[in-house]
């Protein structure tokens, strides 16, 4: 489900998508008040204002299709907010180590927002295939092809072509939430 089609359903009351939405976009939240250098409960202050303050604006966003900038430029004020507190309280203020008060630059961004799409994918897909993608992918790099396929209990010939079906399916998750296009033939993707 798109974050429009999701959006109408929450301005149209349905608790439901409310909670599939906060699903979507957790680790994006906690992603930006954790990368700004929070407390373990600030950060918990952090996500929870960013969603108090989304849904009490809720009638007055007026491009769902950009909730996801809309969460990270958010939680992103609020984790300055935060660190400003902590800073005042200890009496420690430092300027140069308080995070910019500009939007964060569109790379960083969309490192966060792609980083929180593929944690929702990984999620979707059936363990076997998470655990293999995650191996290859989230190891530390020492560890071989061979010593790979022995923790699965597989032969190593037979490594590739699981990855392969499994990259598969991750792609196609990524595509029915809307996070990639298909390429078209003779066309480079958007």
């Amino acid at each position: 489900m798109t974050d429009c089609e999701l959006w109408q359903r929450i301005i149209a009351g349905d608790d439901a998508a409310w909670a599939e939405l906060v699903h979507k976009y957790q680790s994006l939240v906690y992603a930006v008040s954790t990368r700004a250098g929070l407390s373990m409960s600030d950060c918990a202050d952090c996500f929870q204002q960013t969603w108090v303050l989304l849904f009490r604006n809720r009638h007055r966003l007026k491009d769902p299709a950009r909730l996801s900038a809309w969460l990270v430029t958010t939680a992103k004020r609020e984790a300055l907010r935060l660190r400003r507190r902590a800073a005042r309280t200890e009496e420690e203020w430092d300027n140069s180590s308080l995070m910019a008060t500009g939007p964060l630059p569109d790379e960083e961004m969309e490192q966060l927002e792609c980083q929180a799409q593929l944690e929702i994918a990984l999620k979707e897909i059936d363990p076997r295939c998470r655990n293999v993608l995650k191996a290859f992918f989230f190891a530390s790099e020492e560890q071989s092809y061979d010593e790979i396929a022995a923790a699965f209990g597989i032969p190593a010939n037979s490594l590739g072509p699981i990855r392969r079906r499994c990259l598969e399916r991750l792609k196609q998750i990524l595509l029915k939430m809307g996070y990639l296009e298909e390429r078209k033939e003779g066309k480079e993707p958007l």
